[in-house]
């Protein structure tokens, strides 16, 4: 898309601050999307074999070499970089804005961290493909975040709540209205070329937990905590660069610190087998 074309697109999705949202100021972005993505639902199928960590079969506990150098190759096509950020302190401050709103509704509804990480993942990807940095506007960011939560929370959860409840979670200055919102979705849908089930952090995760055979008890403690590990670093714009299997590594030897002390040499040596290496640096 060229840039002029976009920030059209975005202006048709402008909404005034403390006012209700309605229909009538979008006619151009339905027809601009709504006619090309007509044979495209909405609603995306879940069909990524990391969309439910946690259901965990005794027929998953299996590893593939071929797994792990596909993963290396896909994380390769969307790579994040922060020299926008470091020159524009407005959008920074847009970013960490959006990402704090997402995380806290990701709580509120107990969504899962794979929910909150792909949200986070739309909306930077989002963010610096659609090259409107030197004009943001916050109710761009809140409508950009709203869209990138709802699609993430339709790819990885079975229940999704209504748009109007996801917004309401707190005080927000502005109320969109869902068709705004679905709009929004298609053109981030659009921007991203519909890929939206990119390799995460939890991705490595989960396949170094399988190789490693973390299991019962251990496989949970550990999972739970790298997850944690992970969210509280999601709003750092500098770990943005990193590709997902560099913070998984870094992430996961961390957390084997803790979770179980005694095999950490062992476990450590396992995973640098893994992932061909000698050392870290």
């Amino acid at each position: 898309m060229a840039y002029h074309h976009q920030k059209s697109l975005l202006d048709t999705l402008y909404c005034s601050e403390e006012h209700w949202i309605g229909e009538g100021e979008f006619d151009q972005a339905e027809e601009e999307y709504g006619n090309s993505n007509s044979n495209s639902s909405s609603t995306l199928v879940n069909n990524s074999p990391e969309s439910s960590p946690h259901l965990l079969l005794e027929s998953d506990m299996f590893w593939d070499e071929q797994e792990l150098a596909s993963l290396l190759e896909k994380e390769q096509h969307n790579p994040l970089s922060t020299c926008c950020l470091q020159s524009n302190p407005a959008l920074e401050g847009a970013r960490i804005e959006a990402v704090e709103w997402i995380l806290k509704v990701n709580a509120h509804y107990s969504f899962s961290a794979l929910t909150a990480v792909l949200a986070v993942n739309y909306f930077d990807r989002f963010l610096f493909s659609f090259r409107f940095q030197n004009d943001i506007k916050p109710w761009m960011t809140r409508l950009a975040a709203v869209a990138c939560l709802s699609l993430a929370a339709k790819v990885d959860e079975t229940h999704v709540p209504f748009l109007i409840d996801l917004q309401q979670v707190e005080e927000s200055r502005y109320l969109f209205e869902a068709k705004t919102i679905k709009k929004m979705e298609i053109l981030i849908l659009s921007t991203l070329g519909w890929k939206m089930n990119p390799p995460t952090s939890l991705s490595f995760l989960d396949y170094f937990t399988r190789r490693l055979g973390l299991k019962d008890h251990l496989f949970w403690e550990f999972l739970t905590k790298s997850e944690g590990v992970l969210l509280s670093l999601i709003g750092d714009s500098r770990f943005m660069s990193y590709l997902p299997s560099v913070l998984a590594t870094a992430t996961m030897m961390q957390v084997l610190k803790s979770v179980e002390p005694s095999l950490e040499a062992e476990y450590k040596s396992q995973l640098f087998g893994i992932l061909r290496i000698d050392k870290v640096d």
